[in-house]
């Protein structure tokens, strides 16, 4: 077994190499989607969708009104909303389903993804476009790299609206 922090190094590598390939114009441009929707929604499937539930909690904690797709509480999508779906493929089927719902109530959708020619991608209005080609098993590196870029962009936000870190700690759940 080959030594885990040598391992370690390749995946810091591989993630920092995807993230700083994002079109930094596409990950401002999602920034502000999200900033200016009246409501954001996140979609993903899988471990995709663990990150897409990580990201909507880190956007809830500062303050913005924020759902989980398919999730018993969330409302109806409506125009002035935004889907932000995540899929390395481009072909997950719920994603895809939900940005064609979205986009006929008049929301915006936003993709994260690796394939930028793929069905998903098609119908979105704003595309970022994550790289995931590397050395890691199943889809770590796009998995990875969109929680880095997510958080980077969340950090962003709540520098550039003054946002107290104790802001945040107020929206944190606090029943066990």
């Amino acid at each position: 077994m080959p030594d885990v922090l040598d391992r370690a190094r390749v995946v810091l590598t591989e993630v920092h190499d995807a993230v700083t390939a994002v079109d930094p114009a596409a990950a401002t441009a999602l920034g502000a989607a999200i900033a200016s929707a009246r409501t954001v929604f996140f979609d993903a499937r899988g471990r995709s969708g663990l990150v897409a539930r990580a990201l909507a909690m880190r956007w809830m904690h500062l303050g913005l009104r924020v759902h989980v797709a398919g999730e018993t509480t969330s409302p109806a999508i409506v125009a002035d909303d935004l889907l932000v779906c995540l899929s390395a493929s481009g072909r997950t089927a719920g994603p895809l389903a939900n940005a064609r719902v979205a986009r006929a109530r008049g929301a915006r959708v936003a993709v994260l993804t690796a394939a930028p020619d793929s069905p998903l991608a098609a119908e979105a209005d704003l595309v970022v476009v994550v790289p995931a080609t590397g050395r890691q098993h199943g889809g770590s590196l796009f998995e990875q790299a969109c929680l880095l870029l997510g958080d980077t962009l969340c950090g962003a936000f709540q520098e550039d609206h003054a946002i107290p870190d104790a802001a945040l700690d107020e929206r944190h759940a606090n029943l066990l």
